[in-house]
């Protein structure tokens, strides 16, 4: 256990060495088809998303570890976790579909309730409500841009998605224990 929450911690592990594999691959290309400007020209843009959205990034998971220690972890245990039932699909759901702004929020969020001792699936289906249907993303933009009637349509037909999509995860997890 404690050597696989050590792995977990690892600041220098697959992901990282992937990340950095693409972007030293990008240089090279952007290299070998515009010399050192091209190259300086796109390190320079993305130090500037860094900047632009770094602290973004590091502020949301601040909030994250905030809520940790601000919602009980016995709570999220009986309200989302293996045993909660179909409660903790609809709580999770709903809190889905309430989560503002874009993964900087949803996914800090979620990591959190793993830690806190939420169900994988119950997670799973979280995350598919914030993904499918975002109360926030309908009224500012599907709404105004596609119209009432498309926006209602793709909503209400997706209502039901998120814990469907926790059910099946939590049968794949079930047929998956030992």
């Amino acid at each position: 256990m404690a050597a696989a929450k050590k792995e977990k911690n690892r600041v220098l592990n697959g992901v990282l060495l992937v990340m950095v594999a693409l972007a030293a691959g990008f240089a090279a290309l952007a290299w070998s088809q515009g010399g050192s400007e091209q190259t300086l020209r796109g390190l320079s843009r993305g130090v500037d998303m860094m900047i632009r959205f770094g602290l973004l990034i590091a502020v949301s998971f601040l909030a994250a570890g905030l809520i940790e220690t601000l919602v009980p972890q016995e709570w999220i245990r009986d309200q989302l976790g293996a045993d909660a039932g179909l409660r903790g699909f609809a709580l999770a759901t709903g809190a889905g579909m309430v989560t503002p702004s874009g993964p900087f929020i949803a996914i800090p969020l979620a990591v959190s309730m793993l830690r806190a001792g939420a169900h994988g699936a119950i997670v799973i289906a979280y995350v598919s409500a914030w993904g499918l249907i975002s109360l926030h993303r309908l009224i500012a933009w599907e709404i105004p841009l596609l119209g009432v009637r498309m926006a209602l349509l793709r909503f209400a037909l997706c209502l039901a998605l998120p814990a469907l999509v926790g059910l099946a995860a939590r049968a794949i997890y079930r047929s998956a224990a030992p």
